[in-house]
């Protein structure tokens, strides 16, 4: 199955997004076609969005973090902004176009409510949106067929999507051999075909995707503190960023999203996507 280019801790994009394609999904109804019930009742009334009765949602298709396929959104984010839009009365509705590079700066002049698709809490992004509380920890990875750690890559040829966090880090380390890429298709392609070493991105990522598309021997291994890559030395945070310009909207993502925590949501979405439970309890709220 052909899927949309995707990066993780991804590039800060000035640029616009054209052309979004809007998919109505239901989320207080039963089927898709549904309105959310005459008798719902929001947990924060009078909550203002783009669209009355709507949350609309920049995303791609980063699994397990999100997969779009036709008029339905699920993996992680997608299943647990469903669970927030019922709390809220709201029908979600999903933007598309764009792909990874649109979704903040669709959010950041309010095209949508919110974006998803593993976004990590940064301080350069906190100060063009609202960072929701942390959904979960994302623990960054190095991929390879040899169980290659990030103590080892000196001499490597190591790849890295753009707009990852680290890459100029790991540029001024590793010179020459070092290369960007600008989705995963033609990183992972080249691992495979050996032109590569090894990859640095997320684990969830890598795990989510060698669940669709297998590489023999390949190996996930977490990265841990290296002295060339101080951004290694934290565990990014996931969140859900929303406009500036809607404090009340953050705040109760914030807090809808505490709720589905404290309940056992989040758990059980983790756990049915694989991941270990533990990385849902993030901690306090930093930025990289």
């Amino acid at each position: 199955m052909s899927r949309t280019p995707r990066t993780l801790v991804r590039v800060l994009s000035a640029g616009s997004a054209a052309g979004l394609l809007a998919i109505s999904l239901s989320a207080c109804g039963g089927s898709e076609a549904s309105s959310v019930a005459s008798d719902c009742k929001p947990a924060h009334a009078d909550l203002k969005t783009i669209t009355q009765g709507e949350l609309t949602v920049a995303s791609y298709d980063y699994y397990p973090a999100t997969r779009v396929e036709g008029d339905t959104v699920t993996g992680m984010e997608g299943d647990l902004i469903g669970e927030i839009a019922k709390l809220e009365c709201l029908k979600v509705t999903v933007s598309t176009s764009g792909g990874a590079g649109a979704v903040i700066p669709s959010v950041q002049t309010k095209r949508v409510d919110i974006g998803s698709g593993s976004w990590l809490r940064t301080k350069e992004r906190k100060k063009i949106v609202y960072l929701s509380t942390p959904l979960w920890n994302d623990p960054q990875a190095i991929i390879s067929t040899k169980g290659l750690t990030s103590d080892d890559l000196e001499g490597k040829v190591v790849g890295s999507v753009a707009g990852n966090l680290y890459n100029n880090s790991l540029q001024k380390w590793l010179g020459d051999k070092f290369k960007v890429y600008q989705d995963d298709e033609s990183i992972y392609g080249d691992l495979k075909a050996g032109r590569i070493d090894a990859i640095v991105a997320s684990a969830a990522s890598a795990k989510g995707r060698f669940k669709d598309a297998p590489i023999e021997g390949a190996k996930v291994v977490d990265v841990k503190p290296n002295a060339h890559v101080p951004e290694f030395a934290s565990v990014g945070q996931v969140m859900l960023p929303s406009s500036l310009d809607n404090e009340a909207l953050g705040k109760a993502l914030d807090e809808d999203i505490e709720k589905l925590r404290e309940n056992g949501t989040i758990k059980k979405i983790l756990e049915k996507y694989g991941l270990n439970p533990a990385v849902g309890q993030p901690g306090a709220a930093t930025e990289l």
